[in-house]
């Protein structure tokens, strides 16, 4: 024990060290994997190891919107939309999903009051119609209601994290009767056990409500959590079926959330605890959270840009001590970089060599 107290106490005067010789101008000759770890900004600075970017503004050679799908089965067994989500950038670390609500004994999810299916055929690359785009193209999620049924769209990370930082620039269109979210996620069998960290938009709402939880949320005897989830209006009058830079920080203490650069909510009350898949969906079911959306209608999460820092679940265990994540430069590296919200390249920043 000694000896790695030790180390923890070296590592951090190498840190200290290495901050006070910071520089705040990128060089001209660095790239992405040339860091060794990565720093945010923001009320709780972290140290990660690992960082990925998603494009999605310059892919006019995989744009097309594709036609609905009629029937659930077809649904689920759809292809991809393009050849771009069979790219090993994409393939390796997302995966697009086709599950259903429906439960054994032709029954439905808790709440559903229809089925619903997700499918590979409502994740596509489109060419942005804006009148002045933004960007030539974007990822867009679809969910649409069908005469009998709903279809969905959603990808997951194919590992699962221990703490990460993810941000995206993206907006939400559509009909209401939709939710949109971004979350961390450990698959379990009871609400009890939930460990989830996550911004979900309904489009049944004001365009400047966003809600924010560490679910669960409430109870399966129905008692409510207030601590659990703040239930928040976006600042500086964005909305969000404009471009906005929605951020998520899950941390050790508490999960944090970022519109533009702003706080905008912080919950240290259930922060999740175990390794973590990402996912990001659209769905609808017609119960009470989403409510119902018309026949023939539709709703859209679209994302320009998608980037992620994140530690993975072994090396965290290594860098833990006491409780406080410790980044062990004279292990993994001296060249750290940093991401924040003013960094408009989308790109890390070099904060010390």
């Amino acid at each position: 024990m000694g000896i790695l107290r030790n180390l923890v106490v070296f590592t951090l005067i190498a840190v200290t060290r290495a901050q006070n010789n910071a520089t705040e101008t990128k060089p001209g000759d660095w790239e992405a994997d040339q860091c060794d770890c990565y720093l945010t900004d923001g009320i709780e600075p972290e140290y990660y190891t690992q960082h990925r970017f998603w494009d999605f503004r310059n892919l006019g050679d995989y744009a097309g919107v594709p036609d609905t799908i009629a029937g659930e089965n077809a649904s689920a067994e759809a292809d991809v939309t393009s050849k771009y989500f069979k790219k090993k950038e994409w393939k390796d670390f997302w995966a697009i999903q086709s599950w259903s609500n429906r439960r054994s004994h032709n029954t439905l999810a808790y709440g559903a009051r229809f089925p619903m299916v997700n499918s590979a055929n409502n994740i596509y690359i489109r060419t942005n119609p804006d009148k002045n785009p933004a960007s030539e193209t974007y990822l867009s999620m679809r969910t649409n209601r069908q005469q009998d049924f709903q279809v969905a769209s959603e990808f997951d990370s194919i590992d699962r994290f221990q703490f990460l930082s993810i941000r995206f620039l993206g907006r939400v269109r559509g009909a209401p009767g939709a939710c949109m979210a971004m979350f961390t996620y450990v698959p379990v069998d009871e609400i009890k056990n939930v460990q989830e960290a996550d911004m979900e938009i309904l489009t049944r709402e004001d365009y400047d409500r966003v809600h924010y939880t560490n679910h669960p949320g409430y109870s399966i005897e129905g008692e409510v959590y207030p601590k659990a989830t703040r239930n928040t209006t976006l600042p500086d009058s964005l909305k969000w079926n404009e471009w906005v830079e929605h951020r998520m920080d899950w941390t050790p203490s508490q999960s944090i959330w970022y519109a533009n650069g702003k706080q905008v909510a912080n919950i240290s009350f259930q922060v999740p605890r175990d390794p973590s898949l990402m996912i990001f969906n659209t769905w609808g079911d017609g119960g009470v959270w989403t409510q119902n959306m018309t026949t023939g209608e539709e709703a859209y999460m679209e994302m320009q840009w998608l980037q992620l820092l994140y530690n993975t679940s072994d090396i965290v265990q290594v860098l833990r001590f006491g409780g406080v994540l410790v980044m062990f430069v004279a292990i993994m590296g001296p060249n750290t970089f940093e991401v924040d919200a003013t960094n408009k390249s989308y790109e890390p920043r070099k904060r010390w060599r």
